[in-house]
């Protein structure tokens, strides 16, 4: 899949430095097997809520958590809820993961897609929004900040590029059987609505970093990349719930139709690699950025999706993942959308 990484690195043990998110009385030390995947499980929701942690590899028994003098030990779900119950924050037990997939696999997936991509587009509100009031505090780093939003925004608009066309070339078709042709219509015509929009922002974002600071069209500007910003958020937000109202519940219509037309029935699972395989540029080299906008629940639980039986798939995106939290945690206005 193109997603493995080198290991996370491991913290000496001694290691206490100013950028750890908890004190170091609160640091985590997890035990168990390199290859083991439930003690990954555990690191990444851990990662998740900013909590230090220093892992111990062990060579057999199950993974099990120590902080100071307290052992905790038992089953991956009572692991993770007393993870939550300790850092509190976004939640990492399954059960915080039972969103409504619209009854298939591919739909849970998609789902878990619009929930990432619309944390992104709020994220990017957030700092326009942060742009226009800091004043003198931002523009003192206005070059590297504007570097920093430029690239973020780049990820996240091949991001959306390759789900808007995930959808037109897999799931529109399949679900036309089984919709009204018009409500599949609709659902097209809304990709093609914000491409003047995201281009603006495109725009607007290398047009600030040729600006002078602080003059007319600098102060015009960056109210209008947040109102840009604002209007993609409102018209994403429309265009998943209707897609989740209107056309996801129909997938498995949609398997009733091949059936009854004496075409072969695709199992859930291809599916969902059949929505992976189209989103390679998401599920590889924007796979970290990606995972960073879902809560850990909803993070565990895409890998979970997408890997299914393969443990070395799963293994490999685990890695992934935790290696880019360690090394830049992941920003807290992330989890005001849960």
């Amino acid at each position: 899949m193109g997603n493995c990484s080198p290991k996370p690195r491991r913290r000496p043990r001694s290691s206490k430095t100013p950028a750890d998110p908890l004190p170091p009385a609160t640091a985590a030390q997890l035990h168990g097997q390199e290859t083991c995947l439930i003690a990954w499980r555990i690191r990444v929701a851990l990662l998740y809520k900013g909590a230090a942690v220093d892992f111990v590899e062990s060579g057999t028994g199950d993974p099990f958590l120590l902080f100071g003098s307290a052992k905790v030990e038992g089953s991956e779900e009572s692991l993770l809820r007393y993870i939550d119950k300790k850092f509190g924050g976004p939640q990492a037990a399954s059960a915080a993961a039972a969103r409504d997939g619209k009854g298939t696999l591919a739909g849970e997936v998609v789902m878990l897609q619009h929930r990432s991509i619309q944390r992104h587009v709020e994220g990017m509100v957030y700092w326009a929004r942060k742009m226009s009031t800091e004043g003198a505090d931002w523009r003192m780093g206005r070059a590297a900040e504007g570097r920093r939003m430029g690239k973020w925004y780049a990820e996240l608009v091949e991001m959306m590029l390759e789900h808007a066309q995930m959808e037109e070339r897999l799931l529109f078709p399949a679900l036309d059987r089984a919709a009204d042709y018009e409500i599949c219509r609709a659902a097209n015509e809304q990709h093609g609505r914000d491409l003047p929009i995201m281009n603006g922002i495109k725009e607007d974002i290398k047009s600030l970093m040729a600006m002078e600071v602080g003059g007319l069209l600098y102060r015009e500007t960056l109210p209008n990349l947040s109102l840009r910003f604002t209007t993609l958020q409102e018209h994403c937000k429309q265009h998943f719930q209707e897609e989740e109202r209107e056309l996801l519940p129909l997938l498995e219509s949609a398997e009733s139709f091949r059936r009854e037309e004496g075409e072969e029935p695709w199992p859930q699972d291809r599916w969902v690699q059949q929505v992976v395989a189209l989103m390679e540029a998401t599920h590889s080299r924007h796979f970290p950025f990606f995972m960073a906008a879902l809560l850990p629940c909803e993070a565990l639980r895409y890998i979970a999706l997408i890997a299914g039986d393969d443990d070395r798939r799963s293994l490999a995106m685990l890695r992934s993942v935790a290696a880019a939290l360690e090394s830049s945690p992941r920003p807290s206005w992330f989890d005001r959308t849960q």
